[in-house]
């Protein structure tokens, strides 16, 4: 889905991504994990065309992302953030169709599959017009989680999207997302900082330290073979136990 080359990011005189060289796979879901700080967020960031890396090259699905064909392609890009990332002065039936009426879909096309996401990701219909300061924490996330299925993309990237949530409402949303991907098919890349999430959702996950990839696989290879005391010593903070 994602092929990096020699990709890298610096902000004045801090690298905050190495070159890196790494491809993101179709159907599988990738998590990033590393602490505060390891470039994480800035890989996941250059993805979706936030911002540009200073060198390397990127393919989407095959096709370069330049400066001229970004736009295009992020419609094919689904993107989640904390709190649902949504504009304050729209309901929530508005965030999530905005997108799609301003490409000028039908409006009653709009509002079917508005309906069909609210279904799918178990928002209550009653929430559907309330503005995101009525509603709750976990329903403005799965506000956020519609808007970035909307298009139907072809790859969904997500940053710490649940990091501000309390240990239940975090622990439905967890059950929900990985079952909406798996249903859907969905390619995936989610940043997090915690282990568990990681090992729940994540087909293979990729650490990070220090601007660079020090290890990637799945989560078992990660805690029984550490490449180095750096991994090891991230793993064993988070009380991961030994199976």
């Amino acid at each position: 889905m994602f092929s990096l080359n020699n990709v890298s990011k610096s902000f004045g005189n801090l690298q905050v991504l190495k070159p890196t060289t790494v491809d993101f796979h179709t159907g599988e879901s990738t998590v990033l994990i590393g602490p505060s700080g390891c470039g994480k967020s800035t890989l996941l960031r250059i993805l979706v065309g936030l911002i540009d890396a200073d060198a390397g090259t990127i393919l989407f699905d095959g096709t370069p992302l330049t400066v001229q064909n970004i736009q295009q392609q992020r419609q094919r890009m689904g993107y989640v953030i904390q709190d649902g990332g949504l504009f304050p002065h729209l309901t929530a039936r508005q965030n999530v169709g905005l997108l799609a009426s301003h490409l000028g879909w039908d409006q009653a096309k709009v509002k079917a599959r508005v309906e069909e996401l609210a279904e799918l990701t178990r928002l209550p219909r009653v929430a559907l017009d309330r503005y995101p300061s009525q509603i709750s924490g976990g329903q403005r996330q799965r506000v956020g989680i519609m808007r970035a299925l909307m298009l139907d993309p072809a790859v969904m990237l997500l940053d710490e999207p649940m990091g501000a949530l309390d240990p239940l409402v975090r622990f439905d949303l967890q059950e929900d997302l990985r079952k909406i991907f798996r249903t859907l098919g969905k390619t995936s890349i989610m940043v997090t900082h915690d282990m568990g999430e990681a090992a729940f959702f994540g087909d293979r996950v990729m650490m990070l330290g220090e601007g660079e990839v020090v290890q990637e696989g799945r989560l078992e290879e990660l805690i029984q073979n550490p490449t180095n005391e750096y991994v090891a010593r991230f793993i064993n903070a988070q009380r991961i136990p030994q199976s």
